[in-house]
């Protein structure tokens, strides 16, 4: 099966068989403009459901969407979309091995960290600890991104690419850190970051946390993973001091991302779910009643409801009753 993709920034360049668009976090109006010029099949990429699940919406243009999809494989996603007769589908993120790819390069840093130290709620106890394992080992560590200053580091920028794959390769760990509400469990959410397959796919020796979440992409000698800080840095110093360990495990994560977890694979999976549901779109079925239309309409001007909930005081009165997550 052929396909051609376009990327279209305006509303004048929507063209083709299928369409994809975004809801969640706050993007509905956008969409619902978008399907109001579109008059096909839509595909939806939808935020967590515990999150940004909008059922009023979503019922009113049920008969245009073909199927729903995102990188969290957590079970309220397809108990949610099925509650809207909408095909959910878990789609997990990928890598390009024509981007990450191994180097025969010296390894210049003990341990690297490409990724922001100011964000992602859980992250702070895994980097506190990892600060203080490098200075009181005194090992050589690669951080890039905002917010290192504050221990002493310099904020600075890798280009993603070449450049990533490069520091990658010079260095003898990379560390991988998932917020909390990453991996909160298989009833909520269970979304795995990109970080995870470039590393492997770069054949670089990968210690994680979230370890359930990882288990479902690599299995335990492919990448390390520890759900606790302590016991992560000891995985850290385990393989920080056996080469011969360390090696294997970044040749079978390459080894694994190249056999699943690329992007071409990737493409292939995502024509097929099409194509399972393409013949499911009956065009003779989509009149709907007037009351219906008229919904439409309003939701290409009013913003959905759950952004409430991103009030900067109602955020805080929900995070103190543990009802918001912040990721």
């Amino acid at each position: 099966m052929d396909v051609d993709c376009k990327l279209a920034f305006e509303i004048i360049d929507i063209e083709g068989d299928v369409m994809v668009v975004v809801i969640g976090g706050g993007y509905e109006k956008a969409a619902a403009k978008a399907m109001h010029v579109f008059k096909g099949p839509v595909i939806l990429y939808v935020h967590n459901a515990y999150l940004n699940f909008n059922k009023r919406f979503l019922k009113r243009w049920q008969s245009r969407i073909l199927f729903a999809y995102n990188p969290d494989y957590a079970t309220l996603n397809f108990i949610k979309y099925t509650s809207v007769n909408i095909p959910y589908y878990h789609f997990p993120f990928a890598s390009d091995e024509r981007i990450y790819y191994p180097l025969n390069s010296e390894k210049h840093y003990d341990i690297t960290f490409l990724g922001n130290a100011n964000s992602g709620s859980g992250r702070q106890k895994y980097i506190d600890k990892l600060i203080e394992y490098v200075r009181s080992n005194n090992l050589k560590i690669f951080l890039a991104g905002n917010g290192w200053d504050k221990y002493g580091y310099s904020s600075q920028l890798v280009q993603s690419g070449e450049q990533t794959n490069l520091i990658y390769n010079q260095s003898k760990i990379c560390v991988n850190i998932h917020n909390d509400r990453q991996y909160l469990g298989m009833d909520t959410e269970m979304d795995a970051n990109n970080r995870l397959f470039d590393l492997a796919m770069a054949q670089t020796c990968q210690i994680t946390n979230g370890e359930r979440m990882i288990r479902k992409y690599f299995t335990l000698n492919e990448v390390v993973a520890a759900d606790s800080p302590a016991e992560w840095i000891q995985k850290i110093d385990y393989f920080l001091n056996n080469d011969k360990e360390r090696n294997l495990i970044a040749i079978r994560a390459r080894e694994r991302a190249l056999l699943d977890h690329n992007w071409n694979k990737r493409a292939e999976e995502f024509i097929e779910i099409i194509a399972s549901n393409l013949g499911l779109f009956d065009a003779k079925n989509q009149n709907v009643n007037i009351f219906t239309l008229i919904r439409r309409q309003i939701d290409t001007v009013v913003p959905p409801f759950y952004l409430i909930k991103e009030i900067r005081i109602v955020r805080h009165l929900l995070s103190l009753l543990g009802l918001y997550n912040k990721k």
